[in-house]
């Protein structure tokens, strides 16, 4: 699913970085940086807070946790909560990004942790718990996500 979502974007920004009649340095990381929040964190997101509300067991069992948890659907609330305030990100800029990167990025380095502490306690090397998909969703797209967000923000002082 996150490669999906990650195909997704990149085609987006490709397409809007094509189309785009004025091009600038500042520009291009905004529309980057714009895409991966909405997409990514937002739709991404909030699909997965689906999963784990509508289909909770299977998601468990992908996850390696048993099912009927209660954590299905808390943590699906979350996810669905988090990427709402990213998909928001369309109308609302500024201080807005900076308060939906850093509560979504939060949310899933703790969430990375989490998987982390179940593969060492348990050994559970199940492809959502531990596999290069939750690595890169959870840890290195929001170091990325941020450190464009840095970049932009320092842009718009200039």
């Amino acid at each position: 699913m996150f490669i999906f979502m990650l195909l997704i974007t990149l085609a987006a920004i490709i397409i809007h970085l094509v189309l785009m009649k004025q091009r600038s340095a500042k520009k291009i990381v905004e529309v980057v940086l714009l895409y991966m929040i909405v997409i990514l964190f937002g739709v991404g997101t909030l699909m997965a807070g689906l999963f784990h509300i509508l289909n909770g067991p299977a998601t468990a069992a992908k996850i390696g946790w048993p099912a009927g948890s209660p954590f299905q659907f808390e943590v699906g609330a979350a996810d669905v909560a988090f990427g709402l305030i990213c998909i928001l990100c369309l109308f609302f800029r500024g201080n807005f990004w900076l308060a939906a990167i850093l509560a979504n990025s939060f949310f899933l380095f703790i969430c990375m942790i989490g998987h982390v502490r179940d593969l060492l306690a348990t050994g559970n090397v199940a492809a959502y718990n531990i596999g290069p998909n939750i690595i890169l969703s959870d840890f290195i797209i929001p170091i990325v996500i941020i450190v464009l967000y840095i970049v932009y923000s320092r842009m718009e002082k200039e």
